[in-house]
């Protein structure tokens, strides 16, 4: 009742009200007419029904009903439309209500997730690696049209219409409604949940589930605002009881390195660095960095490098690095042992239970490697 008051509707019903009891007084006045039958014709005037077993006999009787039927039906119209806008206004919040209590219940459910603070570049590319590799996330970014870009790149159809014919532009695809679509949309579409609000906010990591994350990936757009998401998380992660968290940084300026790993940070990411391997690496060992985009971005690529952990596969424990390579298609290019790489094992190397390999192996999806 108060949101009709304060509305728009509001406004217009009590002047109607108002219009009915000066209408029923004026007819019975100028007619004669008894209440009821005043109340009456008064209601098929401003319905404008008029059925015409009630019509004014009298001059002013007349004269009332012409600038009353005038105003009546102005002010009824006017009462239709804003109740029709009404109704829709509560219907699109009930909808959008019933979304977003969707929306927190998922978010509520997430475990063992990756929280990505800050919708940059950076973190939509990694972001389209951590879906591929079925890892659930959830993206947190307070400007709305950096989180729309960010859960767009997560949508294959769309990059497929954006990229996929860019060397004929002959070919090109109109992707302007795909780019209109709203939240809601895009995360139905791509199934990763979101957050807008301030990441380095401790009630927004809190509701992220950093107490359940298995990493935090602050990707904003400062080393500053990254140090404080940092710092929130670690502090967070320390308190809720979940000291594994693993929180990786990105680097702007390498001198302000030292100070995220001091907040927190496990790993830092230099951008600069990266960009500057991948120039080396093709303009010197083409044959390696076309390697490398062959299994790191082709989606169809049956192997990958990957870190593998014996407890996640204890049936290999005991197990030869000759007879891993041929019963379950693992190379073995390195073991992780008592704190240190031992790399390229011999062929009869046994691999323990406490070591973790990395190996070049078959996808998960691909082949399994149980």
């Amino acid at each position: 009742m108060k949101r009709v008051t304060r509305s728009s509707l509001g406004l217009s019903i009590v002047p109607i009200i108002v219009m009915i009891g000066v209408g029923t007084v004026a007819y019975a006045f100028l007619e004669g007419w008894s209440l009821p039958d005043a109340l009456y014709a008064t209601i098929i005037t401003i319905t404008t029904v008029g059925y015409g077993d009630f019509s004014p006999r009298t001059l002013g009787g007349r004269l009332f009903a012409i600038f009353f039927t005038l105003s009546a039906i102005g002010l009824a119209s006017y009462a239709i439309s804003n109740l029709a806008a009404v109704v829709i206004r509560w219907e699109h919040d009930r909808v959008h209500r019933q979304i977003q209590e969707e929306r927190m219940a998922v978010i509520a459910s997430l475990s063992n997730h990756i929280i990505v603070c800050g919708a940059s570049p950076i973190s939509r590319k990694a972001m389209y690696f951590f879906q591929r590799d079925h890892q659930p996330m959830i993206l947190v970014e307070q400007n709305e049209e950096k989180l729309r870009r960010a859960l767009l790149y997560l949508d294959p159809e769309y990059l497929q219409k954006k990229f996929g014919r860019y060397q004929d532009i002959t070919q090109a695809v109109d992707v302007t409604e795909d780019e209109q679509l709203s939240l809601e949309e895009l995360t139905k579409r791509v199934h990763v949940p979101y957050l807008m609000a301030d990441p380095t906010d401790d009630s927004t990591l809190i509701a992220a589930g950093v107490a359940q994350a298995k990493g935090l990936v602050a990707t904003l757009d400062s080393d500053e605002h990254n140090l404080f998401a940092v710092v929130s998380a670690r502090a967070l992660a320390t308190q809720m009881n979940n000291p594994s968290l693993r929180i990786l940084a990105l680097v702007y300026d390498d001198k302000n390195g030292p100070k995220l790993q001091i907040a927190g940070a496990d790993q830092l990411i230099f951008p600069e660095k990266g960009i500057g391997m991948q120039v080396q690496s093709w303009m010197i060992n083409p044959l390696m960095g076309d390697f490398w985009m062959a299994i790191s971005f082709n989606a169809q690529a049956a192997y990958d490098l990957q870190q593998l952990t014996l407890t996640d596969h204890p049936t290999w424990v005991g197990k030869t690095v000759t007879q891993l390579r041929d019963q379950h298609q693992v190379v073995v290019l390195a073991v992780w042992r008592d704190g240190q790489f031992h790399y390229s094992p011999a062929a009869g190397e046994a691999v323990q239970a406490t070591d973790a390999l990395i190996a070049f192996a078959p996808k998960i999806g691909q082949q399994s490697l149980q």
